[in-house]
């Protein structure tokens, strides 16, 4: 196992990670944190390839606005706000 210096105040939170019973020892809570970290990322990457699929899934099907001039830009992003608006008031 190579060794890691850490910063004082970084081993004084896994000290007291340890101390208050979250973790067996110091490599424990790390190897957890790395863990999730790990499995984060991973998550997140496949997020993104998700959303990415369906995206090309969208444009395969003609399911896409084309913005060719400024004019369109100001149309799509004023029923993208109307959209937001809708679905933030009936969150309400």
């Amino acid at each position: 196992m190579a060794i890691v210096q850490l910063p004082d105040e970084l081993e004084r939170v896994i000290a007291r990670q340890v101390a208050e019973g979250r973790a067996a020892s110091a490599s424990a809570f790390l190897e957890e944190t790395v863990m999730r970290l790990v499995e984060e990322a991973r998550s997140e990457e496949e997020d993104v390839a998700a959303a990415v699929q369906a995206g090309i899934a969208d444009i395969e099907t003609g399911r896409y606005t084309a913005v060719t001039s400024a004019e369109d830009e100001r149309a799509l992003r004023e029923r993208m706000m109307a959209r937001l608006r809708a679905h933030l008031a009936a969150e309400e």
